[in-house]
């Protein structure tokens, strides 16, 4: 949302809640401030049911105090960060959700759960459920240039510290900062396109593996995205030629164990997503190598290798982890229009 608000700004307003819609893909609360109708963003229901808030938090009629981050354009809206409720002379707070996953784990060390031929389970374990998620980085920078501190936007804190996020070709490091200096603003996931490539590994709400062995595949699903999902080949077919595929946004991709490591290559990606948050670019010539582990029963080890000399000088390689999240089934998270007729009708 920051390509929206002004993170750096805090404003606070109070009302009689006239509408509160409890949708995807952000919920919206609608306040009456003085005459005047004032809208204000909140978080997916996703996040916010996990802060406590449920369809029935908010009622029309409810006296509110808000405080937020405006608009960047100077409209009337307002991005949500808490809401007090006035209730027969007590008050009732609901704060944001923090925009990631944090998971505190109990498993004490275990082991890394197992097929019957060895190769470790990406997914859940017979009869139970979850997903992997919170990843330890916000976007994908090379790993030897140590931490990078950005949001969890991938916006960085220091702009200067774009030489050292990616061995940039010089159109890629412009655009790059272009969308950096932007707030992120064209980030085509704010359109509901899928998280392609890397990105679907740190997309909200994480991913979901489907092994299925006597097909020797696997697919991965996308828990943020209007099911979204890729599929990843382990019959030992080779990759096709670029001139005989249709590029898309999560590419042709074929793997092999090699011990406990499921090694990727992708090729076949469309130019209109971002290879990550904070507007990695990269060209229809991309070829990804992918390593994914499972170390222990909680963590998730991701690594790429970036293969692109369209908008990189040279290969070059980044990763983090993820952390499994032992629950059952959740709502469905849908990326759709609705959040923008709501917005129109708050600034009218």
């Amino acid at each position: 949302m920051t390509a929206a608000y002004d993170d750096t700004r805090t404003v606070t307003l109070s009302g009689v809640v006239t509408k509160f819609d409890w949708a995807n893909p952000h919920v919206w609360v609608f306040v009456d401030v003085n005459g005047a109708s004032q809208g204000i963003e909140f978080a997916s229901r996703l996040e916010l049911k996990s802060s406590g808030w449920s369809a029935g938090s908010i009622k029309v009629g409810d006296q509110v105090t808000v405080t937020g981050n405006p608009s960047r354009d100077h409209r009337s809206v307002v991005h949500g960060k808490t809401l007090v409720i006035a209730e027969r002379g007590a008050f009732r707070t609901l704060n944001e959700a923090s925009p990631e996953i944090v998971v505190t784990t109990n498993s004490g060390g275990k082991p890394t759960p197992r097929w019957p031929d060895g190769h470790p389970r990406l997914g859940p374990e017979p009869g139970k459920s979850g997903y992997w998620a919170s990843p330890s980085v916000p976007s994908l920078y090379e790993a030897s240039a140590g931490k990078i501190r950005m949001n969890s936007e991938g916006i960085l804190t220091n702009i200067g510290d774009a030489n050292k996020v990616a061995p940039f070709q010089p159109w890629a490091k412009g655009l790059y900062l272009y969308r950096q200096r932007n707030f992120l603003k064209d980030d085509p996931m704010s359109s509901c396109l899928p998280p392609g490539g890397p990105r679907q590994f740190q997309a909200p709400y994480g991913v979901q593996f489907l092994e299925e062995q006597a097909r020797q595949r696997i697919l991965v699903l996308s828990r943020g995205g209007n099911r979204n999902w890729r599929l990843i080949n382990l019959d030992g077919r080779p990759l096709p030629s670029l001139d005989d595929l249709t590029p898309t946004y999560f590419g042709y991709s074929v793997a092999k164990w090699e011990g406990d490591t499921l090694v990727i290559q992708s090729v076949g990606y469309v130019e209109r997503f971002w290879m990550s948050a904070g507007g990695l670019p990269h060209t229809e010539s991309a070829r990804l190598t992918e390593r994914i582990s499972r170390p222990n029963l909680d963590t998730l080890k991701y690594e790429v290798t970036v293969d692109d000399p369209g908008a990189y000088t040279r290969p070059w390689t980044g990763g983090w982890t993820l952390q499994w999240i032992a629950a059952d089934e959740s709502d469905e998270y849908f990326c759709d229009d609705y959040n923008r007729e709501l917005e129109r009708g708050a600034t009218q």
